[in-house]
């Protein structure tokens, strides 16, 4: 994104000077410090800005069969989510994304009715369900396993339920067996054909702790039938073609800080690093490489050059000094993107399958801001994670 295009003019050493004033970076620090050197020790490594993001894909690897979107709450994920749904479908491929939530959060976005625990269609080759342990429940023994009369008479008692409410693990591993499920026995036991599932687990940690149920499940000693559907579980898991996992962060402090701690997690969990990270709502992509201080931005100056001619120098004033604080806040983000990949790649120890992916804040890009258009936007940046082969 290039700057205005009318340079500065007469007033231009004021407004830099006022802007090269601004105290701003982490509390207490005063005056102007170079950004990309502030927020490379912020997360292990010293950038410049302007490097951009990674991007390093494997020639040949599919995407696995069933994809879970990971991050912590606020990133993002359901967006990305959808949009991985819908860059599958652009391939030709059935795609489900499959929703752990309270609500259904992806339907409204395409003009559908909430969805329930039943597939229901959202766009062509995309469907979407919101998952329920007593519907899986049900499926299990009713449509898989033929056993309605027990089911109706000792599953559904008030007992049985209860235990499965409480029973630590037990709806994390249903969810888990639904997509092992939704990508073998479907096809010919309920028709429905999916070449990718999509996994919108609970935030963070929650989400996370899923791929530990299985063989946490296992230390109980239990037989029979949860043993066997332990067993299938974790072989879904451990395998590199069927499952694996998209990690999803913003430019924020926070968040990524909590990622560099989540990817090596889920690396330990699943015995493999994620297949890629997503950025969100980036900046770098848009904004190109900024100047570490503000008063080196020539559109910057520029834009206290207009606010001081369209007002009195007071209000003119206010908003330079806004604009400037702005600067500061997509400055800091854009240092941290081109941080980002390798501080990822020293906390896994190896670059992820698929790199870093920036998918660009919405509020940068052209477009009416409604939902369905910052998915398809978002959608066609994560293109060539699903381009590097199909399905398996």
């Amino acid at each position: 994104m290039e700057g205005p295009a009318r340079t500065a003019t007469g007033r231009r050493g004021r407004a830099a000077d006022f802007a090269q004033r601004v105290r701003w970076g982490r509390k207490g620090c005063g005056g102007e410090r170079e950004i990309g050197e502030e927020i490379g020790e912020e997360i292990g490594h010293g950038h410049g800005l302007g490097l951009g993001l990674g991007f390093a894909m494997w020639e040949g690897m599919a995407l696995p069969l069933v994809v879970y979107v990971l991050g912590k709450g606020g990133v993002g994920r359901s967006t990305i989510a959808a949009a991985l749904g819908v860059a599958c479908a652009a391939r030709g491929e059935r795609v489900l994304v499959m929703q752990w939530a309270i609500a259904d959060a992806l339907s409204g976005w395409f003009g559908r009715s909430a969805a329930t625990h039943e597939p229901q269609a959202i766009a062509p080759g995309l469907d979407t369900m919101c998952f329920s342990a007593e519907e899986s429940l049900r499926e299990y023994f009713v449509d898989h396993l033929k056993l309605g009369l027990f089911y109706d008479a000792v599953v559904r008692s008030r007992h049985v339920r209860r235990f499965t409410r409480a029973a630590p693990g037990f709806e994390e591993l249903m969810f888990l067996g639904h997509q092992m499920y939704l990508t073998t026995l479907a096809r010919d036991e309920r028709g429905w054909a999916y070449d990718r599932v999509v996994v919108d687990p609970p935030a963070l940690g929650h989400g996370l702790s899923l791929f530990g149920v299985p063989r946490a499940v296992a230390t109980f000693g239990l037989g029979g039938l949860l043993r066997e559907e332990c067993a299938r579980v974790q072989a879904m898991l451990d395998d590199a073609r069927r499952s694996a996992a998209l990690v999803v962060t913003t430019p924020e402090e926070l968040a990524i800080e909590e990622t560099l701690e989540l990817a090596p997690r889920v690396a330990a969990e699943l015995g493999r690093a994620p297949v890629a990270c997503v950025v969100n709502r980036a900046a770098s992509a848009r904004l190109g490489a900024l100047p570490p201080r503000p008063s080196e931005c020539a559109w910057l100056a520029t834009l206290g050059e207009r606010a001081a001619v369209a007002g009195c120098d007071e209000d003119a004033g206010a908003v330079r000094e806004g604009l400037a604080r702005v600067y500061v806040a997509l400055a800091r983000r854009v240092a941290r993107e081109a941080a980002f990949p390798a501080a990822l790649a020293r906390s896994l120890g190896a670059p992820s399958a698929r790199g870093v992916i920036a998918v660009d804040d919405g509020l940068l890009v052209d477009g009416d801001g409604a939902p369905a258009t910052v998915i398809a936007q978002a959608a066609a940046a994560l293109a060539p994670l699903v381009a590097d082969g199909g399905a398996r």
